[in-house]
């Protein structure tokens, strides 16, 4: 785990050293608010929490690979491809097809492992969300979603509801967000995503948070953490991960990213008392590749 947090600040610390031709200086001095997807900002804490009229990024979660141990989870399953596609219909509203992985969720996204190393299906997984920017420009933004998911397709085709509200602090080089979001089962309450006898956890609680570091015009840092949680036994189930990683901006229309992620670092560890999933015990490595047309 050392050695994948030294390969994250190693790496972008290299980056951040290299002055790629490509960069335009012209795009670094824009007002906040009056962004377009031609002069898209190369430092991700003064970029919009919405895509710029017309604007489509292909981003998420381009791999993510499970790096977990202990009882319950094997080293390198699963693998997955889980994109992200975005479209900016104004400078405020954007639309989004996703595949978001949550602690307690099945993987979602392309499994490049196989069915029979940590994924319950070749393809599992879609959601789908329209997102509005409340406040557009100066040191506090705020962003309004909502949408529905498909939280797995086999063996029983599971939906839900999701809503959340994203709020952005800057202050000069720093930025703090957070991400507060609901799952509300519609289809398979009563099975998604705990399927235990007569206790079911069909709503959930999820509040991300970062903490992000412009290094320099094209390198960030960032550190994230938050709560993940049902609704009913919260107490009982509640999960805190962790992650450090960095997003390097190549140009104003791509960037490359690596993050160590740690499911649960503080929270209540799960399962049978004779094979509890422990803290520390899942990890996952993911790269990210976004591009925006």
């Amino acid at each position: 785990m050392r050695l994948f947090a030294r390969l994250i600040v190693t790496s972008s610390l290299c980056l951040a050293a290299v002055q790629p031709a490509w960069a335009d200086d012209g795009d670094e001095m824009v007002a906040q608010g009056v962004y377009t997807k031609d002069n898209w900002p190369l430092e991700v804490v003064n970029r919009p929490l919405t895509l710029a009229a017309g604007m489509a990024e292909i981003g998420g979660d381009t791999l993510r690979i499970g790096i977990s141990g202990g009882d319950l989870l094997d080293a390198w399953e699963p693998i997955l491809l889980a994109p992200e596609l975005r479209y900016g219909l104004s400078g405020q509203l954007q639309i989004a097809l996703t595949h978001t992985n949550h602690t307690f969720f099945p993987p979602e996204g392309f499994c490049v492992s196989g069915e029979d190393n940590g994924c319950p299906k070749g393809y599992n997984g879609l959601g789908a969300n329209a997102e509005y920017a409340l406040t557009r420009g100066g040191n506090v933004n705020l962003s309004a979603r909502g949408g529905i998911t498909t939280g797995r397709f086999d063996p029983d085709f599971a939906l839900g509801l999701t809503a959340g509200l994203k709020i952005r602090f800057r202050g000069g080089k720093i930025a703090v967000i957070f991400d507060p979001n609901v799952y509300i089962g519609v289809i398979e309450r009563d099975t998604f995503p705990i399927g235990m006898e007569g206790d079911t956890h069909p709503d959930w609680l999820f509040i991300p948070a970062w903490i992000q570091y412009q290094f320099n015009t094209q390198a960030m840092f960032y550190l994230t953490s938050g709560l993940n949680a049902p609704f009913k036994d919260m107490g009982d189930f509640y999960q805190i991960p962790a992650g450090i990683g960095t997003s390097y901006a190549l140009n104003n229309r791509m960037d490359a990213g690596l993050e160590l992620n740690i499911g649960n670092v503080a929270g209540k560890d799960i399962g049978p008392a004779d094979a509890q999933l422990g803290k520390f015990d899942e990890r996952t490595l993911i790269l990210r590749i976004a591009i925006r047309i």
